[in-house]
């Protein structure tokens, strides 16, 4: 199979998958003719799919993706600097939930929209992992919690310094300050071999996070998870991440209890050159 083929009869000839191709493996010889592939371009295409994006006719066709089957982009899709400045300073980590579970359809709606956060060299090294549920989520906090004790036995100072002693505390006096009595969990993961696995996998997980309060979900970065897994045998074990894998970055999820109705302020830190 080629590695793409153009309609003739739709290509109108206007350069733009050759101008946009971020590899610049796409050629025209003249204005008549449809484009073709420059030299080595089979191994040098990362299968980004800008070709497709950007043809208008739908003439341009990937191996891996057919211009009829790729979903067209809303005339509407961008709402306007006043309504994403709302959204994007409107967003809050939420820390109380009601109890209601998340359903697996909009975990799954969550995920898909995550998986077109960027990648370097478009090499999508991103994998999750959801533990949905209560319990099965209050398992994790547990064990976090046996690993900040343990920290608090063998350092002290260290342990207080980083607050466990506050958390394990409230632990014992029935609060969950590790996973908030959250109904799931969200892990992003990727392989340690990868240089582009760890900035790959906290861009996606942000782009979700951000993506969250769309379908009436919100999340809170869960460090402490991420931080023990790293560090603490029992919980990587309970994990059961791919072999080579490590954690990048977890947060829990859930519908909020409360609902806000002012942004805070926020000073941005700015260095013009």
């Amino acid at each position: 199979m080629p590695l793409f083929t153009i309609d003739a009869g739709k290509c109108n000839r206007d350069k733009l998958c050759v101008l946009e191709c971020p590899m610049q493996i796409i050629k025209m010889k003249n204005d008549t003719d449809v484009p073709e592939l420059a030299e080595g371009a089979e191994k040098a295409c990362i299968s980004c799919g800008h070709c497709v994006a950007v043809c208008p006719t739908g003439a341009f066709s990937h191996s891996t993706m057919k211009a009829e089957d790729c979903e067209a982009v809303n005339p509407g899709w961008n709402p306007g600097e006043t309504i994403i400045k709302n959204y994007m300073k409107a967003r809050r980590s939420i820390r109380k939930y009601k109890k209601t579970e998340v359903e697996k359809e909009k975990l799954t709606s969550l995920l898909e929209m995550a998986a077109y956060a960027p990648s370097g060299h478009n090499s999508r090294p991103v994998n999750w992992t959801v533990i949905q549920g209560r319990e099965k989520v209050k398992e994790i906090a547990l064990i976090v919690i046996d690993w900040m004790k343990q920290m608090r036995a063998e350092n002290p100072e260290q342990a207080k310094m980083w607050s466990l002693d506050m958390i394990t505390d409230a632990w014992d006096m029935g609060m969950d300050i590790v996973t908030r009595d959250a109904p799931a969990l969200i892990l992003v993961h990727g392989k340690k071999s990868d240089p582009n696995s760890s900035t790959a996998c906290i861009v996606a997980l942000s782009h979700l996070e951000l993506a969250a309060p769309s379908l009436g979900l919100g999340c809170c970065w869960a460090g402490y998870i991420t931080w023990c897994a790293s560090m603490y045998k029992p919980l990587a074990d309970k994990l059961e991440l791919p072999k080579g894998h490590a954690l990048f970055g977890t947060v829990f999820t859930g519908y909020p209890l409360f609902k806000y109705h002012r942004i805070p302020k926020r000073e941005s830190v700015v260095f013009w050159k």
